[in-house]
Order: C-alpha cells, then sequence, then structure tokens
C-alpha cells in the first residue's frame, strides 16, 4: 500500500469529530458512541529470519484512535507512528546482504551487530467485540509503511536497499474501555516478506503491543 493510501485513512479517522456531531441524533435512534482520542504504546518487535537476533527488541508508538460502538460491538481505527527496532546477528546478515549488492561502509562490519530502528506510519482497522463489563476483543488487518530508517551503527551506505517499503499484518488483542481510558495489548502477526525481493530468506515481523490511550469525546 502506498502512503497516499494511508493518508487518506489517517483523514477518515481524523473525520471523527464531525460525526461526533451528529452523535445527540443518533443516540436518540441507536445505542452508539463514539471514539476519539490519542493513544500512546510500547513496541517489542521480533524480525524472523537467520540474518537477525531473536527476541522481542523495544520501540515506542503513538498517534490518534478514532471508532464507533454499539452495546456488542464495533469498529475502529488508529493511526499510529510506529518505532521498530531489528539488531542483525554478525556474519549471517552481513553475508546475506553482501550478496545484495548493498556496500557495508567498512569490511570490519561484517562482525558487527549493528541496530536499525524503523519508522512505520501504521493503520490498524479492528472489529471490537465486548466479552464481559469493559473488556473488548479486537481483531483486524493493519497496513504500515515505512517512512523512515535510521542505522545507529552507519554500517550501510543506504539502509533502505535491505527493507520492503510496506507491511500487511493481522491484529489480535483486547482492550478495556474505563470511562474515557483505553488499556489494551495487542499481538502483530506480520504476513509480509519485509526482505528485498534480491535478498533469498524471508523476513517477517512479530510485534507485542502495549497501549494506553485517553478518549476526549
Amino acid at each position: 500500500m502506498k502512503i497516499k493510501n494511508l493518508l487518506l485513512s489517517a483523514f477518515a479517522v481524523l473525520m471523527m469529530p464531525a460525526l461526533v456531531q451528529a452523535q445527540p441524533i443518533v443516540k436518540n435512534v441507536l445505542p452508539v458512541k463514539f471514539d476519539l482520542g490519542i493513544k500512546v504504546a510500547a513496541n517489542f518487535a521480533n524480525m524472523h529470519g537467520e540474518e537477525w537476533e531473536s527476541g522481542y527488541k523495544p520501540g515506542i508508538a503513538g498517534g490518534i484512535f478514532g471508532g464507533v460502538r454499539f452495546k456488542r460491538f464495533g469498529v475502529s481505527a488508529d493511526v499510529l507512528f510506529s518505532q521498530m527496532k531489528y539488531v542483525g546477528n554478525g556474519v549471517n546478515f552481513y553475508n546475506a546482504v553482501k550478496g545484495n549488492g548493498t556496500v557495508f561502509n567498512a569490511s570490519a562490519d561484517s562482525a558487527t551487530h549493528g541496530e536499525f530502528v524503523v519508522t512505520y506510519l501504521s493503520i490498524p482497522v479492528l472489529l471490537n467485540v465486548k466479552l464481559a463489563g469493559p473488556l473488548w476483543f479486537q481483531v483486524g488487518p493493519q497496513f504500515s509503511n515505512v517512512i523512515g530508517i535510521k542505522d545507529k551503527d552507519q554500517l550501510l551506505r543506504d539502509a533502505k536497499n535491505i527493507f520492503k517499503s510496506n507491511d500487511v499484518a493481522g491484529v489480535i488483542g483486547l482492550q478495556l474501555n474505563l470511562a474515557s481510558l483505553r488499556v489494551g495489548a495487542r499481538y502483530v502477526i506480520g504476513f509480509s516478506d519485509l526482505s528485498n525481493e534480491s535478498l533469498s530468506s524471508s523476513w517477517k515481523q512479530r510485534t507485542i503491543q502495549l497501549q494506553l490511550g485517553w478518549a476526549i469525546l
């Protein structure tokens, strides 16, 4: 998905205030509630692939959320700027990336476990199902686009050569709706191969995300 499509989805979420203006009218007809707010999150990302160190690496996220809730179900969407950290697995990483034709800044970098921080614009669109009390189950797709890559150890001439620019994932999670407070945990399962097409191995991401949000409407 191109970034312009993500931005169009972001615009749709930002239009939630206009829908809120109609809430008093709709409320007389249907038991519907509108959500719009801000959230922050902690990401723990694991890139699956022999070129990367295993284990969940910490990162951060933040953005806005919006949605519509009925008595037992609803639909929500977020617009999140998410940072994911990946650490190369030394020689395995070097051999794979060099074989792709990517240039390292120094030959000694072959033994370095370089760290990369990739920033995504992510938009999850989720079905929400009420389980009990304030507890809701969430499931749906997430669409992401790379908007920045930081090669923290300056290993490569151009780190953009090794990552694809977009990702499609599935999301499952739980969320507590406590008045204006939103507390949630999600598991994000990447479906897309994030390695450059000329690399032989497949890189797929798994992420645990812990969220805290505040509804302003």
